[in-house]
């Protein structure tokens, strides 16, 4: 199961200003004109590396939304990013907001420049809190856990040693969400304390499935390296997997399954088998559903978002794609969800959605909204990218007109 990086159109639009900066070799600034792009924000100007080591002046306040750090490297742009240490470009990129600030920090304080090399999610916390430069100056001859605690974390060696052991590659909101979930849960806190070192997907899993902490799964997922958005593939395959467990009722000692899984991929196979228990459990005439009835659906499938009412049909979809669509048949019958699918290029789709639409046209923009959706999935359980889900808004803005 995987799912694409999506970028806004402001991440699109702020990466162009690495083709608008200007380095000025003797006065030792970057300038970044973003008049054209960010009107607000006027011409951006950034002393050099070396400078802000020793320049004593207050640090001003950056755009908080410019993601330096994975700008293109355009000429005048690489003479200045080349000054600054590689790992130091790397830590301040890791994060979604106040990289110029958090680089200035660094390079005017040695505490802040060895707590982003410790603990770069702490260094990111304390520049991002409402403290001001004072403020922040006099924590730093403090202990860390004296810092946690100011910005509103614990204040123990649990929550540094965990902080410690981070390893992440990107830290997007909901990822600082799931650290701010595990750090404030104690129970959570102490589990992770076995953990050697914690990427994002041992994290994901941390804060979304607390009873699987420390499991065989939790462990091995730790120890792999990690690509953009595949904890949310994880977490939505695991999901998957638990609705499967609770709709078949099964045992504890059968769901416990999930934990004693080495891999994602035993988790696959582990829910292909829980499909075939469930179309027993709904039709066991239908377990081994013929081919041609497959091969119909996929020819009826149009680009167009169609409901699918027949069991058969659902089992067929959830052959098709290996997702138990099953589970939510019953509310599908009683009218509380609509299940479409539809097909283009990169295959064959399906949404579970809510099946009540707003009353009034005037009310077009709840039916935009992903809360509608309840899910979305593609071949071989796939999550969808944002050409499937502009299909799917677009249809059901279509059946509001209809209304």
């Amino acid at each position: 199961m995987k799912s694409p990086v999506l970028l806004t159109a402001t991440d699109r639009k702020q990466q162009q200003l690495a083709k608008h900066c200007f380095w000025d070799e003797f006065e030792q600034i970057l300038y970044i004109d973003a008049r054209k792009l960010f009107p607000a924000e006027g011409v951006v100007s950034i002393i050099s590396w070396d400078n802000m080591m020793m320049n004593p002046q207050p640090i001003p306040n950056y755009p908080t939304y410019f993601k330096i750090m994975a700008w293109s490297n355009h000429p005048y742009f690489s003479d200045w990013r080349k000054q600054i240490p590689k790992w130091v470009q790397d830590s301040c990129a890791l994060f979604p907001s106040h990289q110029m600030t958090l680089l200035h920090y660094a390079g005017k304080y040695p505490q802040v420049f060895e707590l982003l090399d410790h603990a770069p999610m702490l260094a990111w916390r304390l520049i991002t809190s409402k403290l001001a430069e004072p403020e922040i100056v006099a924590l730093l001859s403090g202990k860390r856990a004296q810092i946690a605690a100011t910005v509103g974390w614990p204040g123990g060696a649990e929550t540094i040693k965990f902080l410690t052991n981070l390893r992440l590659r990107w830290v997007s909101p909901e990822i600082a969400a799931q650290v701010e979930t595990c750090l404030l849960d104690e129970q959570r806190l102490t589990a992770l304390q076995s953990l050697p070192r914690i990427n994002s997907m041992a994290l994901s899993l941390a804060a979304r499935f607390p009873e699987l902490i420390g499991s065989k799964l939790h462990h091995a997922l730790a120890q792999l390296p990690c690509r953009p958005m595949q904890c949310q593939s994880m977490i939505a395959q695991l999901e998957d997997a638990y609705r499967a467990a609770e709709f078949l009722a099964l045992e504890t000692e059968a769901i416990s399954q999930i934990g004693n899984c080495r891999y994602l991929v035993e988790v696959t196979e582990l829910y292909q088998a829980w499909l075939l228990l469930v179309i027993e459990k709904v039709s066991p005439a239908k377990v081994k559903l013929h081919t041609a009835t497959k091969a119909h659906l996929k020819q009826r499938l149009t680009s167009e978002p169609q409901a699918l009412h027949g069991l058969e049909d659902w089992i067929a979809l959830s052959q098709v794609q290996e997702h138990i669509w099953l589970t939510n048949f019953n509310s599908a019958q009683q009218g509380d969800a609509i299940l479409v699918a539809w097909q283009d290029d990169e295959g064959i789709w399906g949404a579970l959605m809510h099946s009540h639409l707003p009353e009034s046209p005037e009310q077009i923009n709840q039916v935009m909204e992903m809360h509608s959706i309840l899910r979305v999935r593609g071949l071989e359980n796939v999550l969808p990218g944002a050409k499937q889900l502009s299909t799917l808004h677009l249809w059901q803005a279509s059946q509001l007109r209809q209304e």
